[in-house]
């Protein structure tokens, strides 16, 4: 088995998930970001989604993404990032629904300037992929909650603020 906090560096602060909407800064509001999220997702059903395939990003995360349910994922995504978020929105990074499974650049990332250049730990990076792929990971899930996180600006803590049912 996989010590995925040999690989996850916030393995310790966050638990496995779904990243519908990237941190933002407080400035927005939380009672005017919980309506917005309330208004947003008033129409959407739970959805099931399939994690089974993995994923290098450009800037040297192993991604699990999934094979079915992507566009609702992306859809959801597209729609929290209307109103109050559509200045946030991160044109920069393509949004892929993923679970994170670790980073492999050779220097600290950056949440603030994450397409900044960055090494790969190739090495590390081919052992990790090793060990996931031989692990054969399959998961379905239901995507029936959304929670309001927030966390410290050293990414240290992270507190549940608000869970949102679908």
């Amino acid at each position: 088995m996989v010590n995925k906090r040999l690989y996850e560096p916030y393995a310790g602060l966050l638990p496995e998930h779904v990243t519908f909407v990237f941190p933002v800064r407080e400035s927005i509001g939380r009672l005017a970001l919980e309506q917005h999220i309330i208004t947003v997702i008033e129409p959407w059903k739970p959805f099931r989604i399939h994690f089974s395939r993995l994923m290098k990003t450009v800037d040297h995360w192993l991604f699990w993404i999934p094979e079915e349910g992507k566009e609702e994922a992306i859809g959801l995504h597209d729609e929290l990032y209307t109103g109050i978020l559509s200045e946030h929105l991160r044109e920069d990074l393509p949004y892929t629904p993923h679970i994170g499974l670790g980073l492999f650049s050779r220097e600290d990332y950056d949440f603030e300037n994450p397409t900044a250049e960055l090494t790969l730990d190739e090495d590390r990076y081919q052992q990790a992929r090793k060990e996931f792929t031989e692990m054969n990971l399959d998961l379905w899930c239901t995507i029936d909650q959304l929670d309001l996180l927030s966390i410290n600006d050293d990414f240290t803590e992270c507190k549940r603020l608000h869970t949102f049912g679908l």
